[in-house]
Parts: structure tokens; sequence; C-alpha cells
């Protein structure tokens, strides 16, 4: 299904023809719509690129929902026309990911216009020539520090020139040149990724350990969704829990998450029928939902949507959802991660309305 100029049908959010949402005129929200839309084209390098610098398909999702909200609010402000959608895009990537970087108290980013690190290339062979830079984007995210982490993806993998990298990371070529010398030095001589990570979007630790009863909750909520029992679904969230359709709709406390998201996708007028099944991507717990017509009941199932789970203790000490999130329209994940499972999937477009 693909979301056209007619309000989608889909799972996990509120009538996208009802007034209000919080207020929103429809006229914003259809602005909003439009924006995405202009930039579906350039979307999915912009998510690769969110890919390359964080450690999780979870954190380059948040990366890139946080860069296109900034990039709305920006357009919104500028007076000349945006002529390079992708670059304008990846440099408020890499300044919103240094910048949750330098909250980071592990990290100190390294600043370009520091005269050190200005200087011209010393001339000396390229260290990188025989290292395939896509095999080894799993230890660029392990290995570098953020600023040649940066120069890396641009210029070796994203093909960018010395000056289009300098432009998107507003410095000068020279100061590229020298990063781009240690990065590349770096992951030439690497043998084993060390032990370290970045915090925030960029972390490379290992998961955390998911709380005691994380994974019984999370089946109980795949119970629930298959039997379609949406009162046993809201038992399961804290009564200030919320709900997160990424990209488009949130909804706070049990009636909200009843007749919106839960209604929409699990009521009598929904569609589709939709069956939840339990999987470990990256090692974690999540969910899939597959979709099928109701009207052809004997079509194949696909998986249509991901479903990330938070949990935190209730009252009596037992956990209970504080946030859940519907990544189903996130393209770019929902084919990483069902694909990376070797299910067949089905993308949704970028937004309701």
């Amino acid at each position: 299904m693909s979301v056209d100029t007619k309000p989608a049908t889909a799972p996990n959010g509120t009538d996208p023809g009802a007034a209000g949402l919080g207020g929103i005129p429809r006229e914003l929200r259809q602005v909003r719509r439009d924006f995405l839309l202009a930039l579906e084209p350039v979307r999915p390098s912009v998510y690769r690129y969110c890919r390359s610098l964080t450690g999780t398909v979870w954190d380059a999702e948040d990366l890139l929902q946080e860069t296109l909200t900034k990039a709305l609010a920006e357009a919104s402000q500028r007076h000349e026309p945006i002529r390079n959608l992708q670059a304008w895009l990846i440099r408020i990537a890499t300044n919103t990911w240094l910048d949750t970087v330098r909250r980071s108290a592990r990290n100190t980013v390294a600043d370009f216009s520091a005269p050190e690190m200005d200087r011209p290339d010393d001339g000396a062979a390229d260290p990188l020539t025989a290292v395939a830079v896509e095999a080894a984007l799993h230890r660029l995210v392990l290995l570098l520090p953020p600023r040649e982490r940066a120069c890396v993806v641009l210029k070796d993998i994203f093909g960018y020139s010395l000056a289009e990298t300098a432009d998107v990371l507003e410095t000068s070529a020279g100061a590229v040149k020298s990063a781009l010398h240690r990065g590349r030095s770096t992951l030439a001589a690497a043998q084993e990724p060390p032990s370290r990570a970045d915090g925030g979007y960029g972390s490379s630790a290992a998961p955390a350990a998911a709380p005691a009863g994380h994974a019984e909750l999370l089946r109980r909520l795949a119970d629930a969704f298959n039997s379609y029992d949406i009162e046993a679904m809201v038992s399961l969230f804290l009564a200030n829990g919320r709900t997160e359709v990424v990209g488009n709709v949130s909804e706070t406390g049990h009636e909200e998450i009843r007749t919106g998201s839960l209604d929409h996708t699990f009521g009598p007028d929904a569609p589709q029928t939709y069956r939840a099944t339990v999987h470990d991507f990256d090692g974690e717990k999540v969910i899939l939902l597959w979709e099928r017509p109701k009207d052809s009941p004997d079509a194949a199932e696909v998986v249509a949507d991901v479903v990330r789970m938070r949990a935190a203790d209730g009252v009596d000490g037992d956990p209970l959802i504080r946030e859940l999130k519907w990544y189903f329209f996130c393209p770019e994940l929902l084919a990483e991660v069902a694909g990376g499972l070797g299910l067949p999937f089905k993308t949704n477009g970028v937004s309701y309305f």
C-alpha cells in the first residue's frame, strides 16, 4: 500500500481526517506531508548516511526523524531555494549527530577550526586503497572519532568531493584531508574493533540487557494483538504510557491509545487483519505485524510493521509498557529489519496525511 493524496488506511494511528490532532490545523499537516513526499527520492540515501554514523537501526531512524523535523523548521524560514536536498539533509543530520555526541560525557569532539587540524594533505599514499569501505562500516562505527567518521562516510562511501565534504561539515578542505588521513589510517591498521561507545546516536556498545519481565510483557502484548483484545492491550500500558507512529502521530494515556492506534489497527473497521510474531533482531526482541487484506483471506501475509517496546515498573512492581513505537511509516528501517530476517515485507510510504 502506498500513500497518495487521499488519507492512507494504515495500522497504528488515529483517523487522519479527524479534526484536531492536538489542535494542529489540517493545512499544517498537509504541508508536512507534502514536505516528506518531496524528500522521498533522497530519503534512502540520508537514512543510509545516518546508519553509517550510528550503531543501530533504531538510532539511525531516530537521527533521521530528528533531521526531518529540523529540516522542515529550517525550510520554512529559508529565503533561497534548496538546490541540493541530499547535501542539505546530510548537513543537518551531521550537526544533529555531533551535537548529541558532544552532550555525551564520554566524548570530546574535535573542532575542525582548531589550527592543528587545518593542514593540507601531506601527499602520503592512501592507506585505505585496499580496504572495502562498505564492508568496514561496522568497524567504522566502532573505531573512528565522530569527525573522522563523518569525513570517511561522506568522501569514501558517498563519493563527495573534498569541497563538498568540507561544505557539509562547514570546515576547510585541508581539515577534511587531515581527518580523512587519520580515519583511513585507523581503519587500515585495525585488526579487532576495540570496545568503545559514543553514547547517544553513536552508541556502538552491546545493547543493554532488557529488564526483568520485558520478554514476557512483549509476548503478552503479541498474544493480545493476535486475540484482537484491545482492553488487554491497554491494560499492559502504564497510566501515562505513550505510543508513537514514528514520524506521524503520538498518543499518551489509556484513552488516547485505546481510541487511536489500537482501535485503528485492531477495531472492526480496519480493512486489514494482522498477526503478531516475536523475533530477535540485533540483540533485541521486537514484534513484527503480518498484514493481509480482510477481503482476500487467501492472500499471502507480508510484514507491514515493526513494533518496539520500552517497559518500566508499574505501581505493584510488575513491568508495564512505558513507550510503544510503530515503524509503519519508516520504509528503510522496515526493509532492514524484515529483510535482514529474510521475511517478505511491504513498505507503506512515509505519512498518513
